[in-house]
């Protein structure tokens, strides 16, 4: 009886760089990809500071740090894929769990050069995306050469890596677009950190804030989240899609920024701020399923639990902020239509008042023209109004001060053969002039 083979799983590591690589679609993901790298590997005490020099013309990127570099062992490491990250298997944090971002240049491009100085000792590497291509095909055993072009020259140079990538197959690069991507991504760094493109410093600016709350987990969520804080501040302007939300951190490192579910509802776009929660990394080290990804997509994975009670803590403090922001500016908009009420109001009272005395001064000239006497609405010395002579009649606007008032007069009728009659006529109303009224009144 024939024993059984023995299976293995095996990898092609020239398809894994390749696959990995096709995770970095645009310039902006490729530069911060090794810009994060270099803020990230910075010396102790020293504040890094990364030069990035585009070149659209001759199709190159070049990035330049002041990190620790790396030595013959460290360049070894680097071109491990997935291997473990050095940092964190020593217990520091850091973004690297993967060992996938070396390979993020052949997102764009043909070949990725690195030379590093650490301690003393210069190093320079190649690998093209061509032995890649001829290595995917070929035993899944072979290991994919990396061209070594100067292994560890004594230099009086200081510690860092300068990374150069060629060969990109984009029409341009896109100067302002990869500054705006580094400055967003800057929110989330040190302040210490300092980053310039062709020249140009990238600078995060925090939106003005007119309001902060800080809120702590209670109960069944502390035992959750841990000992956390979160913070939201409401900023005083719109903020952008990218600005707007809780960055989720965990031992300083960020990993995603979310509303948690109050995404498009009113006033969620005034609404940023951040928490860090140290047991999402070693949440990683244990669960069956991962609270990240190797896609850099900047997403946490709602499929983890801990994730979960992450967004559900999150989004009821965010809907309470957001829910007191709408009936603050309901109050706010309330107030200021019953003031432009108020206003128009008062114009319609003025335009009204100055119509009436226009027409009271009209009514003072008829009046004078047709006695004969003098036109007191052109000449009034005193500024006071001349006192109406109407009586009770259907010719002018008019409204009743009085049921009754002086007698009318005496017309003559028909049967006295057009005399006047001696009976004394009934009271008529007493009337005033009003332009808005119905004709009760003539002179």
């Amino acid at each position: 009886m024939s024993s059984s083979p023995k299976l293995v799983v095996k990898s092609n590591v020239a398809r894994d760089l390749l696959h990995s690589a096709a995770l970095f679609k645009t310039d902006k993901q490729v530069v911060w990809e090794y810009v994060s790298n270099g803020l990230q590997y910075s010396a102790i005490g020293t504040n890094p500071v990364i030069k990035v020099l585009l070149d659209s013309k001759k199709k190159k990127i070049a990035i330049q740090d002041n990190g620790r570099g790396m030595d013959g062992a460290g360049l070894q490491n680097f071109f491990v894929m997935h291997g473990q990250n050095i940092d964190r298997k020593e217990g520091k944090p850091g973004r690297g769990m993967f060992g996938t971002g070396k390979s993020a240049a052949f997102g764009i491009a043909e070949v990725l050069r690195i030379i590093t100085v650490r301690n003393g000792k210069r190093s320079r590497v190649e690998l093209k995306r061509s032995s890649l291509d001829a290595m995917s095909s070929a035993d899944p055993d072979a290991r994919v050469p990396v061209e070594i072009i100067e292994y560890e020259t004594p230099v009086s140079d200081p510690n860092g890596t300068l990374i150069e990538i060629e060969g990109i197959h984009l029409r341009s690069l896109d100067e302002t677009g990869i500054m705006h991507f580094i400055e967003r991504h800057l929110a989330h760094w040190p302040k210490n950190a300092t980053v310039f493109v062709n020249n140009r410093e990238c600078e995060y600016c925090e939106p003005p804030v007119g309001a902060e709350y800080k809120f702590i987990p209670e109960g069944e969520m502390l035992e959750k989240l841990g000992d956390v804080e979160l913070v939201l501040k409401v900023s005083k302007v719109y903020l952008e899609d990218e600005l707007r939300g809780v960055s989720v951190y965990s031992k300083e490192v960020w990993h995603e920024t979310t509303l948690a579910g109050s995404e498009g509802r009113e006033m969620s776009q005034y609404i940023f701020g951040e928490i860090d929660v140290p047991a999402l990394d070693e949440e990683n080290e244990k669960s069956a399923i991962k609270p990240f990804d190797v896609s850099r997509s900047m997403r946490l994975n709602p499929e983890n639990e801990l994730v979960r009670s992450i967004h559900a803590f999150i989004g009821s403090k965010i809907e309470e902020v957001r829910r007191g922001l709408v009936d603050a500016d309901k109050k706010r908009k309330s107030e200021e239509e019953s003031k432009k009420l108020a206003e128009q109001a008062s114009e319609i009272a003025r335009i009204i008042n100055e119509d009436f005395d226009a027409f009271r001064r009209r009514l003072a000239q008829i009046r004078a023209k047709t006695r004969g006497g003098p036109n007191f609405a052109e000449d009034n010395t005193s500024g006071d109004e001349p006192e109406s002579d109407l009586i009770f009649g259907t010719d002018i606007p008019a409204v009743e001060t009085a049921s009754t008032g002086s007698p009318g007069i005496s017309e003559p009728s028909p049967e006295s053969g057009g005399a006047s009659t001696s009976e004394v006529p009934p009271f008529n109303p007493t009337v005033e002039p009003n332009p808005i009224a119905e004709a009760k009144g003539k002179l």
